[in-house]
């Protein structure tokens, strides 16, 4: 066991691989004992002092008492189980103080205790063993949070941070989306658990490696593209010199939430109160986040989620994350994966309903994020189809007066540039305008938005054919008007013959709005990749999509028709 004074980063924020050495002032009183003082500051050095203790207390008389608080403060100890050899979550420096992460944390929860803090040295293999010999209080360790687990000990919510897979490549790469890695070459080490799954869905060519070192040298030497690894275990690499400029700019995928581990038997104790609390705590005064930026760790959107989160306030100025009476915790503040329809209310309960009887994890039911994200995609497709749709026939309607203009030349002009609109697929438009055209005006400072190039786009393609066809349209009443033109007067009278096949293409330009995802418009089938990047249902998801986009199409469709009835008996009177 060990027990000093925490270590802290460099001053830029950079993982510290010089010796930091304790102050002379701590230093000289220090205890020649295993145990130190907890200290005044959550972390140590320059940390920001630690956040005030929490401000939602478990509720009293429902809440037991747990005797290994009681232990903890009889003994004036806490004994804490912390990794020395992941930095730099917990490491040692090369004075053989261990600092971490980890560290300023367990240092925090036994200053809230009011008790010194007692490190003990754990692994990923003995971490839970020794919680459950007693040899150690708590585990705060990098340990994931998993169902598994939670039959082993009580984890701790809210989770603290999290951990995931990403992509670490060379300084000049440029990816920047999971779908850009679709079907290269990616190095990856034998046995690792994420390997078939991340390799499905991202329809990966995995090239193995027996160690982590052989694959990022092969990396190095542009064998392929990227390492994939934890986003955590690489942390310390990116700060290595030997990996200076290397960089992880995928985002995180499979993410797992990491928990503080206490016994068994202590859910629903003022222990597991305590420290879910200062966790909440954390969150919610930005202390975790000013300690991973103070380790040189890239910010974690699972911290800025969780601060949002954990900040959010009723309109009665209550959190709304907060502990009830009986130690239960706002159902949408919790771990999604272990909610149960018991847990909520409403839609939510729908969800966990559906999926505990079934199976079928829509998640888009009970989860806030995933709700939000297809719904509000939703709304972007639908306003991708109502300016796609308002576009094509302004187009159309323009392109066919020109067309009828006596004019030969802007007759003429006019053809020729429908004929480029039909013949050149959308998405080579989209691409060659956000592309092409973006990357020039971008050297004048103009920014394109990719929403309004794919309107522009998918209005020229469609209104291009809406013109054609009221052109034909003309041509059929010249046959019994010779001297029939075009004009916004005359417009009415073309209307039986161009309805159709003006219908059909605003319809197929409905369809066509999820070219957006492919440059990043986030609309339906944009959010619905996102979430099958984060919880991997594919099945449920696509076929959620589906049936969206079909009832979509549906009342596309069936209002057109209505539009397109009322139009004829006007043209008919």
């Amino acid at each position: 066991m060990l027990a000093v004074a925490g270590g802290q980063p460099a001053a830029d924020g950079q993982f510290p691989h010089r010796p930091i050495r304790l102050a002379a002032a701590e230093a000289a009183t220090s205890p020649a004992s295993t145990t130190t003082p907890a200290p005044t500051k959550a972390g140590s050095g320059d940390a920001k002092a630690a956040p005030p203790a929490a401000a939602q207390p478990p509720g009293e008389g429902t809440t037991r008492r747990s005797e290994r608080l009681a232990l903890i403060k009889r003994r004036g100890t806490l004994l804490a189980g912390i990794k020395t050899d992941y930095p730099p979550f917990g490491t040692v420096n090369e004075s053989g103080v261990p600092i971490g992460f980890e560290h300023d944390l367990a240092e925090d929860i036994a200053r809230r205790i009011g008790v010194t803090l007692t490190r003990v040295p754990v692994s990923s293999a003995n971490r839970l063993q020794k919680l459950e010999e007693g040899a150690i209080d708590l585990v705060i360790a990098t340990q994931g949070d998993t169902a598994e687990r939670r039959k082993i000990a009580t984890q701790i919510e809210p989770n603290y941070y999290s951990s995931g897979v990403t992509l670490f490549v060379p300084p000049d790469s440029q990816l920047r989306d999971w779908s850009d890695v679709r079907g290269q070459k990616v190095c990856a080490t034998q046995g690792a658990y994420f390997n078939r799954e991340m390799a499905r869905r991202y329809l990966l060519d995995l090239q193995m490696f027996g160690n982590a070192r052989d694959a990022k040298l092969a990396v190095r030497d542009k064998r392929c593209v990227g390492y994939m690894f934890d986003n955590t275990a690489l942390a310390a690499d990116v700060l290595r010199p030997e990996w200076a400029g290397y960089k992880m700019p995928l985002a995180v995928s499979l993410v797992t939430p990491w928990s503080i581990a206490i016994g068994r038997g202590e859910d629903k104790t003022d222990f597991e109160a305590l420290v879910s609390d200062a966790v909440a705590d954390w969150h919610r005064t930005g202390f975790l986040i000013e300690r991973e930026k103070a380790w040189g760790l890239q910010p974690s959107k699972f911290l800025q989620d969780m601060r949002v989160r954990w900040t959010q306030k009723s309109p009665d100025g209550q959190f709304v994350c907060r502990r009830f009476a009986d130690g239960s915790i706002t159902p949408e503040c919790r771990n999604p994966i272990f909610l149960s329809a018991a847990d909520a209310s409403g839609l939510r309960r729908f969800g966990l309903q559906i999926k505990d009887l079934t199976g079928i994890d829509l998640t888009i039911l009970y989860d806030d994020y995933d709700r939000s994200a297809y719904f509000s995609g939703l709304l972007i497709t639908l306003l991708l189809t109502v300016l796609c749709i308002g576009g094509s026939l302004a187009v159309g309607v323009l392109g066919a007066l020109a067309a009828e203009r006596k004019a030969a030349l802007l007759r003429r002009a006019t053809l020729l540039v429908s004929v480029c609109g039909r013949m050149t697929p959308p998405l080579l438009q989209i691409y060659l305008v956000l592309v092409g055209v973006g990357s020039l005006l971008a050297g004048l400072g103009i920014t394109l938005s990719p929403l309004v190039v794919v309107v522009a786009c998918l209005s020229y393609y469609t209104g291009s054919s809406v013109m054609v066809a009221m052109l034909e349209a003309a041509g059929v009443r010249r046959r019994t008007v010779p001297d029939y033109r075009i004009t916004l007067r005359t417009l009415r009278e073309i209307v039986p013959n161009s309805s159709g096949p003006v219908v059909a293409a605003l319809v197929n330009v409905s369809k066509a709005t999820m070219m957006g995802s492919a440059v990043a418009v986030p609309e339906l089938l944009s959010a619905a990749t996102s979430i099958v990047s984060d919880h991997g249902n594919v099945g449920v998801v696509m076929n959620a999509l589906l049936l969206t986009f079909l009832l979509l199409i549906f009342v596309v469709v069936r209002m057109l028709g209505k539009l397109e009835r009322t139009l004829v008996r006007e043209a008919a009177k």
